[in-house]
């Protein structure tokens, strides 16, 4: 996302506004930053289990194959076949997995002194403007910082649910492979 807001304020004299509107615009804002920041993190939570899940089926699976109790006979070819096609959807679904884990963004509630505190913002104001000024620019940069976790976790949901999908299918194609081996 490029440094542009998609919301621009469109007050012109935000020194006339009183500060207590100022702090409970952001007390609102920090609410939904909470908000989102969570939603984040419970996407994150959900990819965590299907990885955990997929990992533990695909081990059962696996060791099952290879176990001297397998009724499976190997020199069959589709013994070989079912652990490629298993290998090609679990490679998929990894990459889906470790993408939606590593490649998010991270943002913090508060913002650092030296994005806030400095000179710039006091100069030639009383200080009831300078703070007001703070608070505006407070606003803005928790406005940029919900707007861009809401897009990032849109772009999110997408690949979520692909490998969500994938994963489903996977466990399908495993619990077919038992009953199939069972009943054998």
């Amino acid at each position: 996302m490029d440094d542009q807001l998609m919301w621009q304020s469109d007050i012109v004299d935000w020194e006339k506004i009183s500060v207590e509107s100022y702090k409970f615009v952001i007390e609102q804002a920090k609410e939904r930053l909470d908000e989102v920041i969570e939603e984040s993190q419970a996407i994150t939570q959900k990819v965590m289990t299907i990885l955990l899940s997929h990992v533990t089926a695909l081990s059962g699976v696996l060791g099952y194959v290879f176990s001297e109790r397998s009724r499976i006979n190997h020199e069959r070819g589709w013994a070989i076949v079912s652990i490629c096609i298993m290998a090609l959807l679990s490679i998929y679904t990894f990459n889906l997995l470790f993408r939606l884990i590593y490649l998010k963004i991270l943002f913090f509630k508060g913002s650092p002194p030296k994005d806030i505190f400095f000179k710039e913002v006091f100069e030639g104001l009383s200080e009831e403007e300078g703070l007001k000024s703070i608070l505006f620019d407070e606003v803005i940069r928790m406005q940029k910082k919900i707007e861009t976790m809401e897009v990032e976790n849109i772009k999110r949901i997408v690949p979520y649910r692909r490998a969500l999908k994938v994963s489903l299918f996977f466990i399908v194609v495993i619990i077919v492979l038992i009953v199939k081996i069972i009943y054998n």
